[in-house]
């Protein structure tokens, strides 16, 4: 715990004669009150409070993971560990990997207690509750101790797995396919080539595909040659694909709006595509039509933010910029670009502003959705990651070079 340095009592004497003497005033400044290298101050300006801290005993931990409740992390070591995320509490750690592999990404699937591990040629599994390797349970109920579950890739992984059917883990390949991965029975279910090579995650994408509501769910795909492709999530069939001519490297984002057409409410969905060739595109989810694109000032790096029919997209080294999601025009509609806020749009407040992380000058701001106003800003030093539990009003997770864990809540909470 920081305490505030006192300040000690200062008598000042002051001699009365014929002649009034002017004094030099005398200033003295209280030094900021600091945790974890955050002003205090700021942190309250910001609309955040400090709810714990973790100082972990491991080092080089990377691969900040939230899911649900749980909070976890990997270390130099390949040992994975496993914290409460309302707490802080450290529940568990355990060997995985064999520090040869890169490890990808973690996932949980609903239904069953095993935490899954992706690495480039293997994935593994460790039991959530306990951290233990699987155990079995025999017909009396017994249980037989559980040994290393590893799980060999037919097709070597080069992103991240997403989990979007709670049954497979969907992550591309080294060779250019989406590839759907049961680790249930340890082998690949579905695979469709992309391009020549896939460095990003495939994303998510859903939408109401028509005024009786049926929803269609969908995976968005890109490839280092620039193909982008859209596959119907269930039926692992092909909706749209079309070349762009560089690659995608940002995640893909999606929005929903209506529009009236013969006096009814017809939804209208589109996937949002941020690319290397300085364009922002907007695309119908079902078919793949081009809705509209706007040509950017820098190769587009991060990740479309959509919310409230507006799509905002970070351009580097020039601002953040906010567009109409459904203008009525192809050429697009831009509503405010902000050159003071250079970070990328992260999750919102409850009174809906915008939060913005700008990694490289390690500066958190909050903005205002209407014209792009700074709010407030708050220096975040020596961090390694910051993540979110929910691009809504979401508390924000730190991990510091020093391998420190912090969790920032809305003061609201």
């Amino acid at each position: 715990m920081h305490k505030i340095p006192l300040i000690p009592s200062i008598t000042v004497i002051i001699f009365l004669s014929l002649t009034i003497i002017s004094l030099p005033e005398v200033v003295h400044s209280v030094q900021p009150v600091e945790v974890a290298g955050i002003e205090l101050d700021a942190l309250r300006e910001s609309g955040y409070r400090i709810d714990w801290m973790n100082h972990s005993n491991s080092t080089s931990l990377h691969l900040p993971t939230i899911i649900k409740e749980s909070l976890y992390t990997l270390d130099g070591e390949d040992h994975l560990t496993r914290y409460d995320l309302y707490s802080g509490k450290w529940l568990w750690s355990a060997p995985v990997g064999n520090q040869v592999f890169k490890i990808r990404s973690i996932t949980e699937f609903p239904q069953e207690n095993l935490v899954y591990i992706l690495s480039d040629g293997a994935v593994y599994a460790i039991e959530k509750t306990t951290g233990n390797y699987p155990s079995q349970v025999n017909a009396d109920g017994s249980r037989i101790k559980g040994q290393k579950q590893v799980l060999p890739l037919q097709w070597i992984s080069n992103t991240p797995a997403l989990s979007a059917d709670d049954r497979t883990l969907i992550y591309g390949s080294t060779k250019g396919d989406v590839v759907w991965f049961d680790p249930t029975i340890g082998f690949n279910t579905h695979r469709y080539r992309v391009g020549s090579t896939m460095s990003v995650k495939p994303s998510y994408a859903a939408g109401i595909r028509n005024k009786n509501g049926l929803l269609r769910e969908t995976i968005v795909s890109t490839s280092s040659d620039g193909n982008v492709l859209s596959l119907d999530l269930n039926q692992v069939n092909e909706l749209w694909s079309f070349p762009l001519t560089s690659e995608v490297v940002a995640p893909i984002a999606y929005g929903t709006s209506t529009t009236r057409v013969d006096d009814e409410q017809l939804p209208r969905s589109s996937v949002f595509i941020a690319g290397t060739d300085q364009y922002l595109r907007a695309v119908d989810l079902h078919t793949g039509k081009p809705r509209w694109n706007i040509l950017a000032t820098a190769p587009l790096i991060d990740a479309p933010f959509f919310r409230n029919g507006v799509v905002y997209q970070r351009i580097p080294s020039v601002g953040l910029a906010a567009y109409n999601a459904f203008p009525d025009v192809l050429s697009g509609e831009k509503l405010w670009l902000a050159e003071d806020v250079l970070g990328s749009l992260i999750t919102t407040t409850k009174r809906g502003h915008l939060v913005s992380w700008d990694k490289e000058h390690s500066k958190l701001q909050v903005v205002d959705p209407r014209k792009g106003g700074v709010v407030s800003s708050l220096a975040i030093p020596n961090i390694k990651n910051l993540i979110t539990d929910d691009s809504n009003n979401g508390s924000l997770y730190i991990l510091t070079n020093d391998d420190v864990l912090i969790r920032l809540v809305p003061r609201n909470q």
